[in-house]
């Protein structure tokens, strides 16, 4: 078994921190001299309206910044302690929180018209009265994603820390500096958020989302306070690429030449094989809604009849897919809605 951190990051970040959306620690005040009652601290006072600056203040909250697209404008959000900053338009705002019926809402201390309502990846912003464009969470691609149902979730592992998104985005937990811990078919990695230690359990073993039908490399289990989540985890991608698939029935009736018929899933949504005569070649698409190909563009070779109808029938297949499975076997299912269309093994 093997354990490492994944990075690195001070101590008093862990301890100190609170999330955006999850339970928050009770900040402790700051030390007073006894000379002159003021804060023991050399750092000058931020002027107002300003983000504070001092290793203290930033250590309130371990939780990255925050930046949403709002149309063309893209706008930061910093949380310090129960405050927070709103970087807008070239100003910056400091905020406050308020009560809301569901999600992070948070409102200018000196204009009531600016606020940010945040709700899991999306966002409301008012800036002096005026409502923005919806705006969305921009952020980098995490290092692995789980997602589960009943109610929604979604863990994403990245550089910076743990980001749990809890009840429909309605609850926001983070925990910085997780130690992740490898052993045999089982990845964990556990961290601390304000709310407690945060705990995530990936097994390698195939997952098929239960509201969604799609497919997942991982079985994902996660803990937080008194709740166990259970859902899937990795990218449906990995299941699909890693070499060509040949197609051994289309139908239901087989392929009389499987090496002949196949699908290569290549990465960045590239897709490209041999449909019985000709090459093809094309793109796919995973989504919520599942797995879809493009229109395949192919060569223009002519070969005996009994061929052509058998990429005929390929290519009528390929343009009815709705999703995908692996079978116990390890063959690819591929299907629309739940009528199987295509099986395929590796050579």
């Amino acid at each position: 078994m093997v354990l490492r951190p994944l990075f690195l990051l001070p101590l008093a970040a862990v301890l100190g921190g609170c999330s955006l959306f999850g339970d928050r620690a009770a900040s402790k005040p700051a030390a007073v001299s006894p000379a002159n009652s003021q804060p023991a601290s050399s750092a000058t006072p931020p002027a107002a309206g300003e983000a504070p600056r001092d290793a203290a203040a930033l250590a309130l909250d371990p939780q990255p910044p925050l930046r949403f697209r709002c149309g063309e404008r893209t706008v930061t959000l910093r949380h310090f302690g129960e405050l927070a900053t709103l970087e807008a338009g070239g100003r910056t705002y400091t905020l406050h929180p308020v009560r809301a019926a569901s999600g992070a809402r948070m409102v200018s201390v000196d204009d009531d018209r600016t606020s940010i309502w945040v709700k899991g990846d999306a966002a409301r912003l008012e800036l002096d009265g005026t409502a923005q464009p919806e705006c969305r969470l921009v952020g980098d691609k995490p290092l692995f994603r789980a997602v589960g149902n009943e109610p929604g979730w979604r863990l994403d592992v990245r550089a910076d820390g743990l980001s749990l998104l809890l009840d429909g985005g309605d609850t926001h937990v983070f925990a910085p500096s997780p130690l992740v811990i490898d052993g045999d078919g089982l990845r964990s990695y556990e961290a601390v958020s304000a709310g407690g230690p945060l705990t995530a359990l990936v097994f390698a073993r195939y997952c098929e989302d239960a509201m969604s039908g799609m497919p997942h490399p991982d079985t994902v289990e996660v803990r937080w306070q008194d709740r166990v989540l259970k859902g899937c985890g990795g990218d449906p991608a990995a299941l699909l690429q890693g070499g060509p698939w040949e197609v051994v029935e289309i139908g239901g009736k087989a392929v009389a030449d499987p090496a002949r018929t196949t699908l290569e899933f290549a990465p960045e949504g590239r897709l490209a094989g041999m449909a019985a005569c000709n090459r093809y070649f094309g793109s796919y698409l995973l989504s919520r809604e599942g797995l879809r190909l493009s229109p395949l563009g192919a060569t223009r070779m002519a070969c005996e009849p009994g061929v052509m109808d058998e990429e005929r029938r390929f290519m009528e297949a390929a343009g009815r897919i709705t999703g995908f499975a692996i079978a116990a076997d390890g063959s690819l299912i591929l299907r629309a809605g739940d009528q199987a269309l295509m099986r395929a093994r590796r050579p």
